[in-house]
This record gives C-alpha cells, structure tokens and sequence, in this order.
C-alpha cells in the first residue's frame, strides 16, 4: 500500500486496503491527531454514511478511532454528504466524516474527511495523514496518553436540520406553481429526506429506488445510469425526473421527454438565471472541469460572456477553484454541482430544488428551458487495467500532447481514474464520426498497456 487519498477521498473495494479494518482505525486516530483543537475539552465529529452494507462495519470503526483520542463522536445514520458541512456548523464540531463510495456499487466504500471550516480536507492535510499511517515509527506515536475517552450519541433531527436548511435556500417569492416529479433515490442516502421535502414543498411525488436493502446502491439506478427514470418520467407524464447518486451530491435530470440532462446543462441553467459577470478581470465566474462539453464553454464565454476556468476532474478540484475566484456556481458534467452562496460541497437536493424554482417560475417545459445550446459530439470510454505501470503512464501523457487528437478539430483526454483501476477516455469534436473514429485509434494505442 503507497496510496490512501484518491480524487475524492478514500475509496476501494470494501475489507481491501486502504480500508480493511486495522487501517480504518489507523487513518480515523491520525485524522483526530491533527485536526481535534488542542485547547478544547469538548472536541467534537460528526460521523454520517450512506445506505450500503458496510457501513455497519465501518461506523464503529471510525467511532473508536475517534473516541479513542478522546472526541466525542455525533452519528447522525443515513444521510447525504452536503449534510455534512452544515452539521459540522451547527454543532460546532471539529471534523466530519462521510461513509460513502459516492456512486459506486455496494462492494466498494470509502471516507470522506471534512475540517471545521465544512470543507473537503487539503492534499496537505491528506498528505500528512498518510505520512503517518504508512509509517509505522511515526504512528506508534499516535496515541491519547490519558485515561478519558470521547462518548458517542445519535443525533435524532439530523435530518430535520438538513431538510430545513435546504428549504432557506429557496427564494421567498417562488412561484406557487406545483410539479409533477420522479424522484430516482439510488436507493441511496436521499431515499428518505428528498421525497419528504420535495412533498412538504406541495409538489406531486413519485419516488423511485428508495427501498434500500444495504445492496442495491446504484445498482442499475440514480445518478448513473437513468434508463429506469426516464422510463417513469414518460409512463407517469411527469413534469421533470430528478435522478441522485448514493452519497447525495450529484445530479442528474430528466426532461417531460424522457431526455437525459447532464450536469454541463444544468451548470447552464443555473449560470442564466443566477450569475451575472463580474468586471474584474482576473476572477473567474464559473468554474467546471476538463470534461464539459465545449459547447458549455462556447454558451458561458459567448452567449452568457461569463470568465470561466476549467479544473482538473474532481469535485474537490472545482472547489478550490472557486474559493480562489470566488464564484458562485461550479461543477462537473457527471453531476456535481456546487453553489458557494450555500455549501461548500456538491448538492444534489439543492441543484434540484433550485432547477424547481427556475421551471416554475416560467410556464415553458423543462426541455425548452434546458435546450440552452447543442453539444460537441462525445464519445467515452472506460477500459480496466490490472496495474498501474509506467509504461501505461507513459503511453497515457504521450497521447495526450500528441496534436493528432488535441487541435482545432478534436480535443482528447485520457487519464486514470482516481477512484477505480480504469483508464478513462474522453474524445470530442464537431463532427461525430471523426470523434468515434479517433476514439476507436486511441483504445487500441492503450490496450497493449493494460496488464490483462
């Protein structure tokens, strides 16, 4: 093991490193070590997961580790990781933690560290706390040298503070307009909260995949893979389909034609109504990443005439980003979609609410509303590789400056994947056959390397 943090996190294969049990402790004991505040006798975490199984196993595991330097842990059970941020608010604590693999399928799970400030922690913070874990003279010394432990208590209203919080983000003039909406939970931490509010709210609910078993998280549903919505969006005649991911914080919609909007449409949208460009000239409005379509770029830059910046993939990456140009609104076409005026992490239940104020306050459907501008062609592919060697990270930065696929015509990027052992290709230009053509050439330069 060289590696704990990934993109976003930790994530693996549940019981594989770096989240078998012996380390989970190790990495929950490091993190209190650093972030708890030394001058505080009531150093506190907030502990949330999602639905899968092995949360149960890793909930106390993370408990103890905590408990064990002496915090007090606050476990507040299912819900989505925006939750989080807002908690650690409200409660005052010091760190908080999110069991979750996100949109992965139940094997897989993983934690997600946030400080005081609500934020996602540092690649510093990240980078000291693997120092240490994968040192072992260096974590001997981690230890409370007292003979007083935390405590640990569930928080009932979790939920209801949540529910309540996203519920202020709505403006006091909202259209008294009702909706007919599917809601798709993933079967995941929004199965319960989402419908609950969206109900309170007076719209006409229908929810679907919102009986979570522990094993049927993003199983052929949400966020990531929305045929089974679009479906019910076109059988029940609805007005709009809201499709989240496991952990909450993406989003995914389907249009009254059962057509699939992509988070680049929805960062569109949210852009149109709610940002304005700024005269400064070395801030950036919008900030979204590598993979939005160019036709997002055209639409901000020359419809909107907003400054954008793109990031590295990475939810986490954005959010930097926007802090350093304080923007309002950033995100990932995969769904992430971050509004600093409320969270410091993607929201799924907010980008909805807040596309719920935008269509009701406009008579026309949501497929004229979202219909801002046409997309380049855009072909993805994901292959598996066995082992991360050099020759296959050579081959992957050789094709990427290579100017047969990055010119005027076509723009590629090939990368790893920071949360599975895939290599992930991207290839988009104006016409679709040169896309799928280059594409098709460059998953043949990259098969040789992949250790199968």
């Amino acid at each position: 093991m060289s590696k704990i943090f990934g993109t976003d996190g930790i994530r693996c294969l549940v019981n594989q490193e770096p989240l078998t049990a012996e380390t989970c402790l190790k990495i929950s004991k490091t993190v209190a070590f650093i972030l708890k505040k030394r001058t505080s006798k009531n150093s506190r975490v907030v502990i949330c997961k999602d639905t899968r199984l092995s949360g149960y196993l890793y909930e106390p595991l993370v408990t103890a580790g905590f408990i064990s330097m002496g915090m007090n842990v606050i476990l507040v059970g299912p819900l989505p990781t925006p939750a989080v941020p807002l908690m650690i608010k409200t409660l005052r604590a010091d760190i908080g933690v999110m069991i979750t693999a996100s949109h992965n399928t139940y094997e897989y799970n993983g934690l997600k560290f946030f400080d005081r400030t609500g934020s996602k922690l540092s690649s510093l913070i990240e980078q000291k706390v693997e120092n240490i874990v994968l040192d072992n003279k260096k974590y001997s010394k981690i230890s409370n040298n007292t003979f007083v432990s935390g405590n640990a208590k569930r928080l009932e209203d979790a939920s209801g503070r949540y529910s309540e919080f996203l519920k202020s983000t709505l403006t006091k003039t909202s259209s008294k307009k009702r909706l007919k909406i599917i809601l798709d939970c993933a079967n995941g931490a929004t199965y319960n909260i989402a419908p609950n509010l969206f109900w309170e709210l007076g719209h006409n609910i229908i929810a679907i995949n919102n009986n979570p078993d522990g094993l049927n998280i993003n199983k052929n549903c949400g966020a990531v893979d929305t045929k089974f919505l679009s479906q019910n969006v076109i059988k029940e005649q609805a007005d709009i389909g809201f499709a989240f991911d496991g952990d909450g914080d993406r989003l995914i919609v389907i249009d009254e034609k059962g057509k699939e909007v992509d988070g680049d449409k929805i960062i569109a949208l949210l852009c149109k109504n709610f940002v304005k460009p700024r005269k400064k000239s070395n801030q950036h409005d919008v900030i979204i990443t590598v993979m939005s379509n160019m036709g997002l770029e055209k639409y901000l830059t020359n419809k909107l005439k907003l400054k954008i910046k793109r990031t590295p993939v990475g939810d986490i990456n954005v959010i930097n980003q926007m802090k350093k140009s304080k923007s309002t609104i950033g995100g990932e076409q995969s769904g992430h979609i971050i509004l600093s005026e409320y969270s410091n992490s993607g929201d799924g239940i907010l980008a909805a609410l807040k596309v719920t104020e935008i269509i009701t306050s406009n008579k026309a459907k949501a497929s004229k509303i979202f219909n801002l501008y046409d997309d380049f062609a855009q072909v993805k592919i994901n292959l598996e590789y066995k082992t991360k060697n050099n020759k296959l990270l050579k081959i992957v930065t050789k094709l990427n400056s290579d100017k047969l696929y990055n010119n005027k015509k076509i723009r590629s990027l090939i990368r790893l994947s920071g949360t599975e052992p895939l290599v992930r290709i991207l290839v988009e230009g104006q016409e679709l056959n040169d896309v799928k053509n280059i594409s098709m050439e460059i998953k043949k330069l990259i098969r040789p390397y992949l250790g199968k």
